[in-house]
């Protein structure tokens, strides 16, 4: 009975290691796919800036967004600026380029731009 026990008790702390380990691939997976190329041809008004600090902290956008690899920011700001309406709407909102923390693409089609 006592192996049991003991085996019981190894299976779950594997388990909750791989978990985690699982976990921070997916952040870097779970960037949204090819969102520098939707800022880059985004037109129009449909866009909305959020703070990051106004979403919860097991919130999965914030987590992404927080965990971004420096090659997926760049990216992004590079996109921003390719797209000169999209930036001069951000800077009329007194948005500055280097608080912009990720994107993504609302349901609606709109443009959803997080800030820290």
């Amino acid at each position: 009975m006592n192996r049991i026990a003991t085996f019981s008790v190894i299976a779950a702390l594997s388990a909750v290691s791989f978990g985690e380990i699982s976990h921070a691939a997916s952040v870097e997976m779970n960037w949204p796919a090819h969102i520098d190329q939707t800022v880059r041809t985004f037109r129009g008004d449909n866009f909305r800036v959020v703070d990051l600090d106004t979403l919860k902290r097991q919130s999965d956008t914030r987590v992404r967004m927080e965990e971004a690899t420096a090659n997926q920011r760049a990216a992004l700001l590079a996109a921003i600026e390719a797209n000169k309406p999209l930036a001069a709407k951000l800077r009329a909102q007194n948005v500055e380029t280097t608080n912009i923390a990720g994107a993504e693409q609302a349901a609606d089609g709109g443009l959803m731009i997080y800030v820290r």
